[in-house]
């Protein structure tokens, strides 16, 4: 996977259609805030605009340039390749606004074994409720969400959630249990 982020680098991803409601925004402004403090952290913003709206994608990509973070926010738009999009994420920020019951991609970063943390919207506390290592955050607390870009640092935290996620998936999403 050529994304131009150095091995050692600690990635926050997201896999999203790059839409408002999916909180894109929210997520790259704590983002904005933990390159203070962490000067080895990359984002990665997996995903495309509906409908062919890119008002909103040329919104973020206009953030990225005012706050020159062009090589720390890695945009690779639609991806199906998500074994190479997952491995190369640390930890997997799901920063929804509005309804969104099920996300595909959540269920899949919670399956792959990622650490994960979701907005505390109503229709993913179903999931959250399964899962209990996925960590629930107020979209709107940007120092939540910075302080779980931090506690993800250590790798020993990454490897048990990621590890108790990988379960949680196979036993609650696996198709074979449907």
């Amino acid at each position: 996977l050529e994304l131009g982020i150095p091995a050692n680098a600690y990635v926050i991803g997201n896999m999203a259609r790059i839409t408002p409601w999916k909180g894109q925004e929210f997520l790259l402004r704590a983002f904005i805030e933990y390159t203070g403090q962490n000067k080895n952290a990359y984002l990665m913003l997996v995903g495309s605009p509906m409908f062919g709206n890119d008002k909103y994608l040329k919104h973020i990509m206009q953030l990225i340039e005012n706050y020159s973070l062009g090589k720390r926010v890695i945009m690779p738009g639609y991806r199906s390749d998500l074994k190479e999009i997952f491995s190369a994420m640390d930890l997997f920020i799901y920063p929804s606004l509005e309804k969104d019951t099920s996300p595909l991609a959540l269920l899949s970063a919670i399956s792959s074994g990622l650490p994960v943390a979701v907005s505390n919207i109503e229709s993913l506390k179903e999931i959250t409720n399964l899962c209990p290592v996925v960590d629930a955050f107020d979209p709107d607390d940007m120092e939540n969400m910075l302080s779980l870009m931090e506690k993800y640092e250590d790798e020993s935290i990454r490897a048990v959630s990621g590890r108790k996620n990988r379960e949680a998936g196979r036993t609650f999403f696996d198709i074979s249990t449907h």
